[in-house]
């Protein structure tokens, strides 16, 4: 009996939860589209949800305020520190130097757990649980991981090719309010006068212009231009000059090189082929752009837990609210599979993810059949906007084998995230 009821206290703390985040997620939506994100800044915007959801659910504006300007000080000021890409450009023993983020204003305590019975109700439509019960740690998680606008920064190489143009308008896809956007442009001089108009960099500047003057506020995007040396190759530049960048950044490329698609379609334009392998930071091969005003979907590949959730809650930062996540394991072993999925399921529930929104999906391996074609042919025929994989950085070329036969054989856009041990 007694186990009975901690279950049913336990489920109705879970629903409150889940009700918390669903109700804090449609906030974030409403303000979003009422254009707010854009003209507040990151704690602006937080508070701002914060007095959202207090007046939505009768809860104390005050510790809503407190809670949501509890987060951590690399997180709430992530948004005022100068870029190391405009930095580097010009280098200045003044700005930043360490690598770390601005130090952040000092923000409100976090409130104390018994604060929470200033609740005046349950949020709507759940079952009513004993709110002293329910863990402020856990509503300030929820609220900080909802209402932080976790703005991703994105560089495309751009050459004005075709897949320059596709890799440019996927990040434009992903990128959100007040994230940087950086054009990066190698020159060889020895080839410039060879090169067709549009391949040159005052097309590609104008040209990038003109896409962003009505999407990218001028203080978020920049672009650059650096002439490689006689006999240097142009990945090694480009690899190199983004290898300097220390803050944190996603690498966008198209999935073919400037000269256009190989005879053989699998393989990968150089500098594509280099970044994924040589790059600090996580790389997109972008294969097609996805569609406008549209949710997205992630297919995350793991091979054990530890990396696994962290690949997940990488791609959960990247995502909007609205995006679908499946995580694909691929699997022989019953016992393990088991194994894995519970963790992975127990993490969805302590989080209170939307069970229509992430999901594990196990995929049995046929005898003789390699997992990349396993993977590859379950992304292909369910059509997901993006298949990730977390292969570890310091692997060398022969170990990513599965991630590279799956970035050749998915029609879907790669994502590569450098996710440490």
């Amino acid at each position: 009996m007694g186990n009975s009821a901690a279950v049913d206290v336990k489920k109705s703390k879970m629903e409150i939860y889940r009700a918390l985040k669903s109700e804090i997620v449609q906030i974030q939506l409403k303000l979003e589209q009422e254009g707010k994100k854009d003209s507040l800044s990151e704690e602006e915007f937080s508070q701002l949800a914060g007095e959202e959801l207090a007046s939505s659910l009768g809860v104390s504006e005050d510790l809503i305020r407190a809670i949501t300007t509890s987060a951590s000080p690399t997180k709430s000021s992530s948004h005022k520190s100068p870029s190391h890409f405009e930095a580097i450009k010009e280098p200045s023993p003044a700005v930043e130097s360490s690598g770390l983020p601005a130090e952040a204003p000092p923000t409100a305590a976090p409130p104390a757990p018994e604060e929470l019975v200033n609740l005046a109700s349950p949020p709507r439509s759940i079952t009513p649980a004993p709110l002293q019960s329910v863990d402020a740690e856990r509503v300030m998680k929820l609220l900080r991981q909802a209402t932080a606008s976790r703005f991703h920064h994105f560089v495309v190489g751009g050459d004005g090719s075709e897949a320059s143009g596709v890799a440019f308008d996927t990040a434009l896809a992903l990128r959100k309010a007040k994230g940087k956007f950086y054009v990066l442009h190698v020159e060889d001089t020895g080839k410039n006068e060879y090169l067709p108009g549009n391949m040159k960099w005052d097309a590609i500047r104008e040209d990038a212009e003109v896409r962003l003057a009505t999407k990218v506020p001028k203080e978020y995007f920049s672009m650059e231009r650096i002439v490689k040396d006689p006999g240097e190759s142009t990945r090694t530049k480009f690899v190199g000059r983004i290898n300097e960048i220390e803050t944190p950044m996603f690498v966008c490329l198209g999935w073919v090189g400037r000269k256009g698609p190989k005879s053989d379609p699998t393989v990968l334009g150089s500098v594509s082929n280099v970044c994924m392998r040589t790059c600090n930071h996580p790389v997109i091969i972008c294969k097609s752009v996805p569609p406008p005003n549209t949710p997205l979907s992630y297919a995350l590949c793991v091979a054990e837990e530890k990396r696994g959730l962290q690949a997940l809650e990488a791609v959960l930062a990247l995502a909007k609210p609205v995006d679908e996540v499946a995580v694909l394991y691929c699997y022989e072993d019953e016992s393990a599979r088991a194994s894995l999925q519970g963790a992975f399921e127990a993490t969805f529930e302590e989080n209170g993810y939307d069970k229509d929104r992430v999901k594990f999906l196990p995929l049995l391996k046929e005898a003789g059949r390699p997992v990349h074609e396993t993977i590859s042919g379950h992304v292909n025929e369910t059509g997901y906007t993006f298949c990730v994989t977390a292969p570890d950085p310091e692997l060398v070329r022969e170990d990513i084998s599965v991630s590279e036969h799956i970035v050749k054989s998915c029609k879907s856009n790669m994502i590569f995230l450098k996710v440490q041990k």
